[in-house]
């Protein structure tokens, strides 16, 4: 398999000589990416950063336990449908106090693409200088595995089981990304642990881009229980979604994408179903739309990064 990144690799692992700011055991599952995404962003983005976050499978940990912390960031807990919001208020007070401070908004698919989408709209549509991250597990995770509808067609969950009648989620999955593409952020970009170096440098950009306005990133993080993978192929499941062009890896600027690590050769998308329990009830028919989607939904992305690159050509020579 080959992969090519478009520009030099980082230094990522200077960034793990860093301070630790979570303790070392907290209430995340065994293999779960979101407690290695959690621990990874503060090394980038540096002490002065304020996390927002709403009842999900990252509160356990950045509320804390009882009157305990497991962590030594800031940290506002408020509610799905006000994340945005809340996050807003936060960040205009900061620049009214002349505060060096970053807020980042922290929260999984449900609240994203569902619960707190409208909030998450109007703070990309006022362009309010918040990082905005979603960690996309594709469902209800902390909460029993339910559906979200950031889940994909057939998945099996607790809302959508397969047997007699059900035969898994029947709709389509709602495209966050290529919704959040459509408010023209500032920047915006998709990360997965797997490419390390991309992801440290999209939280660089991040960094740098948020003081001028709304910053979205998208990161996929695959649940180990409710996708039934061993604990152990986490990462290789991030790698494979990338290698099959499940999530490819992009970046945008207002609204002006490019492919950030080129696939040469994708692979097929059974690569990826077999590597977890959730869509093994799936048919060969099941499977070919599957993949139809996948290259339908890449098509896309290629399309307006191509003609981001050629209206950016037409632009210097003019």
């Amino acid at each position: 398999m080959v992969e090519k990144a478009t520009k030099k690799k980082n230094r990522v692992f200077d960034y793990f000589c860093t301070e630790e700011k979570f303790s070392g055991g907290v209430a995340w599952c065994a293999g779960c990416p979101l407690e290695l995404t959690a621990r990874f962003i503060p090394k980038v983005l540096g002490d002065k950063m304020v996390f927002v976050g709403t009842p999900s499978c990252s509160a356990p940990v950045l509320h804390g336990q009882n009157l305990g912390s497991w962590h030594k960031l800031p940290y506002l807990a408020c509610v799905m449908t006000g994340v945005g919001s809340s996050a807003t208020g936060l960040t205009r007070y900061y620049q009214k106090a002349g505060i060096d401070a970053t807020v980042v908004c922290f929260n999984g698919d449900g609240c994203s693409s569902d619960i707190g989408f409208q909030v998450l709209s109007g703070a990309a549509e006022r362009n309010e200088k918040i990082i905005y991250i979603t960690y996309d597990n594709e469902g209800y995770m902390n909460t029993g595995n339910q559906r979200s509808s950031s889940t994909q067609k057939g998945a099996l969950t607790t809302t959508t089981p397969v047997g007699k009648i059900g035969k898994g989620k029947p709709t389509i999955s709602k495209n966050l990304t290529m919704l959040m593409l459509m408010h023209r952020p500032r920047y915006m970009a998709t990360a997965t642990l797997s490419h390390l170096e991309d992801f440290a440098k999209k939280l660089q950009k991040a960094k740098e881009m948020v003081k001028e306005g709304f910053v979205y990133l998208h990161v996929f993080s695959p649940c180990p229980v409710g996708w039934r993978i061993d604990s152990n192929l986490s990462i290789e499941v991030c790698r494979t979604a990338v290698r099959t062009n499940y999530f490819p890896l992009w970046e945008a600027y207002d609204g002006k994408p490019r492919i950030t690590v080129e696939v040469a050769a994708p692979k097929p998308i059974t690569d990826f179903t077999k590597l977890m329990r959730k869509f093994s009830h799936l048919k060969e028919n099941d499977i070919a739309a599957f993949q139809a989607e996948v290259d339908r939904r890449f098509a896309l992305l290629k399309t307006l990064c191509d003609a981001a690159k050629a209206e950016e050509k037409t632009t210097v020579q003019s």
